[in-house]
Order: structure tokens, then sequence, then C-alpha cells
């Protein structure tokens, strides 16, 4: 299907999100991805003209569909992106993916994200609260820097409106912070996991993030004897 651009926002320091309108009706769940490939690589990239992206929009919000990613410099497929002007057009293929919330998961959820493995949390907090599930949801969410915190404003909200809803941000380069941060520091570890999970029974834990941030939260869960069944993962490469 093609998907016409029609906006762009800052999310973040380095961070934007890519709002598209799809030449047909699709359905996709919270969390899924799709395949993106550009017209035309502005900028030289050896991996080619084709990424996947998860659609950092909930199925409620849908269309337009919306796209986050962290650009990089050192991305030609990233430039490129970033560079397409209002109207562009570019081929989409999908929804796919397995790492998925739909109206079954019951929850209580603890969803714990690393830089820009937050895309699939958004989705899914989205529909949850859009749909008034009801479910009880943390987010546990690390980060170098403050300002590099996507979607701050909005799950600030969340939290401060939404009893069921809560949120633990922490930044890893505390000697590096410019920017007024009362937050936690540090990375995400096994007593960061303990102390927020004790509030909640039985809880499914969500993890999404770079494969290193992804293995570290793994083997924190096992430590914790937290069971297999209640663990589900993403590994973000390459982006």
């Amino acid at each position: 299907m093609k998907f016409k651009l029609v906006d762009k926002k800052a999310e973040a320091k380095g961070t934007k999100s890519f709002f598209w309108e799809p030449d047909k009706r699709f359905e996709f769940l919270p969390g899924q991805y799709l395949y993106y490939t550009l017209p035309k690589l502005e900028f030289p990239d050896p991996r080619g003209a084709t990424r996947h992206f998860t659609i950092s929009a909930s199925p409620t919000e849908s269309p337009p569909v919306r796209l986050t990613t962290r650009i990089r410099e050192e991305s030609g497929y990233k430039k490129t992106l970033d560079s397409l002007p209002i109207g562009s057009f570019v081929e989409a293929e999908g929804p796919d993916g397995t790492f998925i919330l739909d109206t079954g998961d019951a929850g209580p959820h603890i969803f714990i994200a690393g830089g820009i493995g937050i895309t699939p949390f958004r989705s899914m907090i989205k529909f949850v609260l859009d749909k008034n599930l009801g479910y009880e949801m943390h987010l546990i969410y690390s980060n170098s820097l403050p300002e590099e915190i996507a979607f701050r404003e909005e799950f600030d909200h969340y939290a401060d409106l939404i009893p069921n809803f809560k949120i633990t941000s922490t930044v890893t380069k505390k000697d590096e912070i410019k920017t007024p941060w009362v937050g936690l520091t540090g990375r995400i570890d096994v007593n960061l996991i303990s102390k927020v999970a004790s509030s909640y029974q039985n809880p499914t834990f969500w993890v999404c993030g770079p494969p290193p941030m992804v293995d570290a939260i793994e083997k924190a869960l096992s430590e914790l004897k937290i069971s297999s069944s209640q663990i589900r993962t993403e590994k973000f490469t390459g982006y």
C-alpha cells in the first residue's frame, strides 16, 4: 500500500514522529510494525531503502499512522526519511509482529523500555486508555539524558490523571545532565524492577530496547525468579 506523509513532529532530542495517511484502510494490533520502502535514498545506506518500524500510534488513533524513530547521522535511510517533504509517498507492507497487546491481556503490565524501545509501549498504553480497559500499567523508561525522553509530557499527563498508570523514568549519563532532573539516575536493575513489581500481583513484564539492554533485563528478571511465561521481549537492532 502507499502512505502519504502528512506531518512531522519532534518528540525528543534526536527523535521524530512521521505521520502517514494510507491509501486504503487497514487494521493492526498495539505493538505491531510495518515495513517502509523509500522511493529513493538521498544519502547512501548499505542496508538499502527498506526498514521496519513499530507503529507508535494506537489502533484507536489510526489513521494517520505514526512512525517514531531516532534520526542518526550514520543512517542514510534515516537522513533520507527526515528530508522527505510533506506530501511524499512511500510503500508500506504489513502489519506484522507478535509483540502485541490486545483486550485479552488483562494485566497488570510492567513495561520496561530503553530509548526508542518506547514505541510499542506508547501504542499499547494509548490503546488501553482509549478503550477504558482499566488495566494496571507501570512504565519503567531508561534514556541517556532527560532531553532524550520521548513522549515525556504525554506520559506525565497520563500519570497525573489516571490512577492505574504510573511511570518511573531514569537517565544513565548522570555526569552529562545539563537540564533540571529530579528523577532517578542509573540503569534499570534488579532493585528497581523489584521495587516496582512489589506493588502488583503476577504482572506481565514487557521489555523492549537495544539487545544489550534487553539481555540485562532478562537476566535481572531471572534473578527475581520471574517465570518465563510472564515475560515478553522485543529487541530493536540497527535503529
